[in-house]
């Protein structure tokens, strides 16, 4: 028979939901333990006296419970339990900042909804309960954290038999916000105003003309070593990265390439490689490398604010500049430079997360199609010739004059040559 006990727990906030923290016996394998539980008890918008009154007969049938519940080890370990053999043998593997958000998931999302649950437990059901538990939440947090967990269930497969395999297309994760999802960037104008702000402050002026003139990510530009620096052929090798003021392994393998060094930046590194005795390019008064975030806050929004930028509801910090400068590459020399530049291993991802601003040549050629419709003799350029709209009355000449067979797509009407004006 269990003992008495008068526990009150713990209630925390936890991923939006109050969540309650107590003690329970348990008997596995014959050994009587004491574990830990936890329990959500609702929204965080309920206050802590109701979240206090809803724990209340939870703790009760704890405190006064006449049986100890019986739970085989071998066949009902719970994520709760087998995380700490994670951490030893699989989280060691990881970069830290992988597993720093990770780490952030169990804690706020994963041991509250899913702690208690068996390993051959977690199936469909209860990921998706999982994922409706974290409503109001963005859906980019809730495929990372589902991201996060199927990661650690994966390795928990290689020790345990009979853990559901849920795939990624049983779910539903809802339909994106209005808005969300979209990165913040820097115009030209706002770029070329900020380092005109850093102009001659070392060590900033140098980081924010290679955040500007590279392309690179600010945990590279923070983990750069003298040794990388080629002036002969004028290049720069990406093989590490910083993070939080450690030394960590760069995003992908394809981020670990090179760069070329353009006349400014060169001219900079020069000047401030004088009297630079550390192996690294940018330390703070301790010799470590800087962290991200204090940059950002002590270094950049106080110029971004003088400066009028506004920050209110957006997420404005250095990779702000990475999205300039792959905007700028796609609307002059087209995504093959801004892959390499970029140093993605697939165009789609340059195309399809930086291609967020309207290039000059989408501008010029919308003006083109509205003076088209919208004048009386409208004209419009096409692949370089100047084509006169009224000579098309029959839309089987325009087909025709550009090369394209009618049936291509449905298209019925008369095709013929028709003389293109210079």
């Amino acid at each position: 028979m269990p003992r008495r006990r008068f526990q009150q727990g713990c209630l925390k906030i936890v991923g939006g939901q109050w969540v309650l923290y107590y003690w329970q016996d348990e008997i596995r394998d014959g050994v009587r333990q004491r574990v830990k539980v936890s329990k959500r008890l609702g929204s965080m918008d309920i206050s802590k006296r109701q979240a206090r009154k809803l724990a209340q007969p939870i703790l009760d049938f704890v405190n006064n419970q006449t049986e100890i519940p019986v739970r085989a080890s071998n066949a009902g370990t719970t994520l709760a339990e087998f995380l700490p053999d994670w951490r030893k043998h699989v989280a060691n593997s990881l970069k830290p900042s992988t597993l720093r958000g990770m780490e952030s998931s169990i804690r706020a999302y994963l041991i509250p909804v899913l702690g208690d649950k068996s390993l051959t437990e977690i199936g469909t059901k209860q990921i998706q309960e999982l994922i409706t538990s974290m409503e109001g939440r963005a859906k980019g947090t809730v495929e990372n954290v589902v991201m996060d967990l199927q990661q650690i269930l994966s390795a928990a497969r290689k020790w345990h038999n009979g853990i559901p395999v849920v795939k990624k297309a049983d779910l539903f994760f809802g339909a994106r916000r209005a808005g969300e999802g979209k990165p913040f960037f820097f115009t030209v104008n706002q770029v070329k105003a900020i380092l005109k702000a850093f102009a001659g402050s070392k060590p900033w002026d140098l980081f924010f003309t290679l955040l500007a003139l590279s392309g690179l990510r600010a945990s590279e530009i923070l983990g750069l070593r003298v040794e990388d620096l080629d002036f002969d052929s004028a290049t720069i090798h990406i093989r590490q990265a910083a993070w939080h003021g450690q030394i960590q392994t760069v995003k992908t393998r394809e981020s670990e390439n090179s760069i070329p060094m353009t006349p400014l930046v060169r001219e900079k590194l020069r000047a401030h490689l004088v009297g630079h005795t550390h192996e690294l390019l940018f330390v703070n008064g301790r010799g470590r490398p800087y962290s991200r975030n204090k940059v950002v806050q002590t270094v950049l929004h106080p110029v971004v604010d003088k400066l009028g930028i506004s920050r209110k509801g957006r997420r404005v910090g250095l990779h702000a500049f990475r999205h300039a400068l792959a905007s700028m590459l796609l609307q002059t020399t087209g995504p093959a430079v801004a892959q390499r530049q970029l140093r993605h291993a697939d165009p789609a991802t340059t195309l399809g997360i930086y291609g967020h601003v309207l290039g000059d040549d989408q501008r010029e050629a919308m003006g083109q199609i509205e003076s088209v419709l919208s004048q009386p003799r409208g004209t419009f350029r096409y692949f370089g010739y100047l084509l006169a709209s009224e000579a098309y009355q029959d839309i089987g000449n325009l087909v025709g004059a550009v090369g394209i067979e009618p049936t291509t797509f449905g298209l019925k009407g008369r095709c013929s040559t028709t003389e293109l004006r210079p």
